[in-house]
């Protein structure tokens, strides 16, 4: 019963992950405002590829290693810049369909590893729950980041497939430009956030 519940608390934890407001589920409302669902799909698996990496980094040096609070501040300033860098570029998106691709997999790469909330997240809540999961499990610490995972996937995509439904709202008249400056907005409130958190742990 004990095993089932800590499987079962890894793919909620997920779930709440891929639930909570960010600069990568903004990206994904964005990308499926502009270019439609399928094409949001390219950022959230990206998103997740990222994850994993950075997921699985964590896992294996966490007991090599001890890690200062100073270096989650220093690893978000990084964080801090690639936002901006975004929310610079949504705000010029006029219509939708362009061309180009705004959100590569190196930024969202970069956005991933130089987030320190999400390290911070990982360190003191999922590696936890996932030497728990090690315990009573061989490789247990891999099966909490599959479920954990999945539950993410599962939570975000289904978020952004019910955010595109309001696209053809969303297009009509001038709104256009409107919609993806409060994305834009969005992002660097994010960045503003960031700064302020990083700031705090460096108290």
């Amino acid at each position: 019963m004990e095993l089932l519940l800590q499987i079962f608390s890894a793919f909620v934890l997920g779930l709440i992950g891929g639930a909570t407001p960010g600069p990568i589920l903004t990206s994904a409302f964005t990308e499926s405002l502009r270019r439609g669902f399928v094409s949001s799909l390219r950022i959230i698996f990206m998103a997740m590829i990222s994850e994993v990496i950075v997921a699985l980094l964590i896992l294996s040096i966490f007991f090599s290693f001890y890690i200062p609070q100073i270096i989650f501040s220093i690893i978000s300033l990084i964080g801090i810049a690639v936002l901006i860098w975004l929310a610079l570029q949504v705000w010029k998106i006029k219509k939708f369909d362009e061309e180009g691709t705004i959100f590569s997999f190196k930024k969202i790469f970069l956005l991933t590893v130089f987030s320190g909330p999400f390290w911070i997240f990982w360190l003191t809540i999922c590696v936890p729950q996932a030497f728990l999961l090690k315990q009573k499990i061989a490789g247990g610490q891999f099966l909490f980041l599959i479920l954990f995972e999945l539950g993410w996937l599962i939570a975000t995509t289904g978020l952004t497939f019910l955010f595109s439904r309001f696209r053809p709202l969303l297009t009509k008249g001038n709104f256009v430009s409107v919609v993806f400056k409060i994305l834009a907005l969005i992002l660097l409130f994010f960045a503003i956030k960031l700064a302020i958190d990083s700031i705090m742990f460096l108290h």
